[in-house]
């Protein structure tokens, strides 16, 4: 069972989470918080796997409340949520650790698609999101002359498809190409943007603009 905190000011909000997860069957709210304080407090006492994050909250917003959250226990996933789809606010809530971001308008499936997704350790943006992020990220990178990994065209292909969340099997198909192939570039892209698993390499690849 995935332990949930919500965290948003607004109770309505929260209720009709909390009635879409009910017949669930694999996620139960433990938690809930209205301002990012509440959030370390709550997280701090009570068994937590994903936090739902606002980022609009009063004494403490999403963003810093995510920093110090991971911070103090870095196993806690983060799923932003939110009404904002900014570029500059997704890439510093992706910085300090949230490992999804989603809309306060997404539907009950994509909903619990999401959590489950950062739960697993994967990461989850719709493709609007995606879509945004990338293009922040590009733009930062030539604004700021950032020095970035040289990946091969064939690695630029695979990082493009792990973002979109192919499977090895479906990469391997849709390129022509072996899994063990596959697995190789992919140990390889983790070597060279030095990222412990696929969630960190999507990660970075966003920060990155590598997929520009």
């Amino acid at each position: 069972m995935i332990r949930l905190l919500i965290a948003d000011d607004h109770q309505v909000l929260k209720d009709g989470i909390k009635a879409m997860l009910r017949e669930s069957g694999e996620i139960e709210v433990a938690g809930e918080a209205s301002n990012g304080m509440e959030v370390l407090e709550v997280a701090g006492k009570t068994p937590v796997d994903v936090v739902l994050l606002d980022i609009s909250m009063p004494l403490m917003d999403g963003v810093e409340t995510c920093k110090k959250l991971k911070q103090l226990q870095p196993l806690i996933k983060v799923l932003a949520l939110t009404m904002y789809d900014e570029g500059t606010l997704i890439s510093r809530m992706v910085r300090n650790g949230a490992t999804g971001y989603i809309l306060k308008n997404t539907g009950k499936e994509k909903l619990i698609e999401a959590i489950k997704a950062v739960y697993r350790g994967d990461t989850y943006f719709s493709d609007r999101i995606k879509d945004t992020l990338i293009t922040s990220m590009v733009a930062e990178k030539s604004k700021q002359g950032t020095l970035t990994p040289l990946l091969t065209r064939r690695e630029q292909e695979i990082i493009k498809l792990i973002v979109n969340e192919y499977t090895t099997a479906e990469i391997a198909e849709m390129l022509f190409i072996s899994t063990k192939t596959v697995e190789t570039h992919r140990q390889n892209l983790l070597q060279k943007l030095k990222a412990r698993n696929t969630a960190g390499l999507v990660r970075i690849a966003l920060e990155k603009g590598l997929l520009g």
